[in-house]
């Protein structure tokens, strides 16, 4: 642990950490307010999906064509035009409820979005040592769990002392104090950013490039796509879930979602600490498939005579497995990215990761409306991050490739 803290990564981790918690925050709001947001929009509840699809679309483009923008301007500019973005588009969705605001404000928030990995995975497999980037890595993408759990803490009180406008307002403001906060590091942490390097859309191509032509990267990146597709389609659905369908209340809803944000947490430093010196990161990722799998069949049986700790256990699961991977995923395109290439890794295996964002949410619920309901769109999601699983555990040779 010496080593590492003789880093720079004493500085840019907790910065980091900050910037994906606020940053990823405003993307989870949508999911919280779904309920009340759809009745004044004039839109059904389940068309979150369609708004996580824009959003994350977006943040697909973005961060396939961050690379240029980090190397001109460095890692803490870029993520403070990210916080702009993303802060600037959530108040847009609270400030004017049209259903076309809110597809702008999903556009805005996904180009927030997009450049955090890239950026993040830049600096940190920059200045972290070989051998703690699954620690470093995992730490780092808390942030994302944590901008869920301050979501799903903050938004239903707000909402219950005012309306959901003024809450997702309120929030919005949160990520622009952060971005005045970095910029007392920004010369500290920016100093390889080159001013003469030109901005071109050909890194984007040159991302994608990296993984497609690698077997072990574009496996993991198969792998993640099924990952996060089960996520997602989890995480934008749960509040409506137990509110709408099981007839619950926002705030117990709201708590849940917060249970299973709050528990990725020492999940994602507990996977992160024991990967890659315990036990290969590619077998924890496999494994943490099957876990998956396992508690999103459990959750399918909820009803509302559960008892509440029964509902948090299996909340705590879906937390541990469903979003705790990303920080695994992302150190292993670190690893197993190119000389030279870490960026360019991250930025096209978050292409893939992303597009299981963006076909989850509708896909599931296309099932919730037209395959069956709720059940029948848990066991396909079951099946995808079951599948995922057994894929890397039968190629574990990929993953000890250097």
């Amino acid at each position: 642990m010496r080593d590492l803290l003789q880093t720079k990564i004493r500085i840019a981790l907790p910065a980091m950490l900050a910037i994906q918690s606020f940053g990823t925050m405003c993307s989870f709001a949508g999911a919280v307010v779904a309920v009340q947001a759809s009745a004044a929009l004039g839109v059904k509840s389940s068309s979150i999906g369609i708004y996580m699809a824009v959003l994350y679309i977006t943040g697909m483009l973005a961060g396939l064509g961050a690379g240029s923008f980090l190397a001109r301007y460095g890692v803490i500019r870029t993520c403070q035009a990210a916080l702009l973005a993303a802060g600037l588009g959530l108040g847009l969705a609270g400030a004017v409820p049209l259903w076309w605001v809110a597809i702008a404000a999903a556009v805005l928030i996904g180009i927030g979005m997009g450049p955090l990995n890239p950026a993040s995975s830049r600096i940190l497999a920059r200045h972290a040592p070989a051998q703690w980037l699954p620690f470093v890595f995992s730490v780092k993408q808390t942030g994302t769990p944590m901008g869920g759990m301050l979501a799903g803490l903050l938004l239903p009180p707000l909402m219950a002392l005012y309306d959901w406008r003024i809450a997702v307002v309120v929030l919005a403001a949160i990520p622009l104090l952060i971005l005045f906060g970095v910029q007392f590091i920004r010369n500290d942490l920016d100093d390889d950013r080159n001013p003469a390097a030109r901005i071109s859309l050909a890194g984007a191509a040159d991302s994608l490039r990296v993984i497609v032509t690698s077997r072990p990267l574009a496996t993991l990146a198969a792998a993640g796509y099924f990952y996060t597709f089960a996520q997602m389609s989890i995480l934008s659905f749960m509040v409506i879930y137990l509110a709408e369908a099981n007839g619950l209340s926002t705030e117990f809803a709201g708590g849940i979602f917060a249970i299973i944000h709050g528990s990725a947490i020492p999940a994602r430093i507990f996977w992160g600490a024991i990967a890659g010196r315990f036990i290969s990161c590619w077998v924890l990722l496999g494994l943490i498939g099957v876990m998956m799998s396992a508690s999103i069949i459990a959750m399918s049986f909820f009803t509302p005579a559960w008892p509440f700790w029964l509902t948090a256990l299996v909340a705590v699961m879906l937390g541990a497995s469903t979003n705790g991977v990303l920080g695994l995923l992302l150190s292993e395109f670190a690893r197993l990215a190119p000389a030279g290439k870490v960026g360019e890794a991250a930025g096209g295996g978050q292409f893939f990761l992303f597009f299981g964002i963006v076909s989850g949410p509708p896909i599931f619920g296309a099932m919730v409306e037209f395959g069956g309901g709720y059940a029948n769109a848990f066991y396909l999601i079951a099946a995808a991050s079951l599948a995922a699983g057994v894929y890397l555990l039968l190629t574990l040779r990929y993953g000890r490739s250097a």
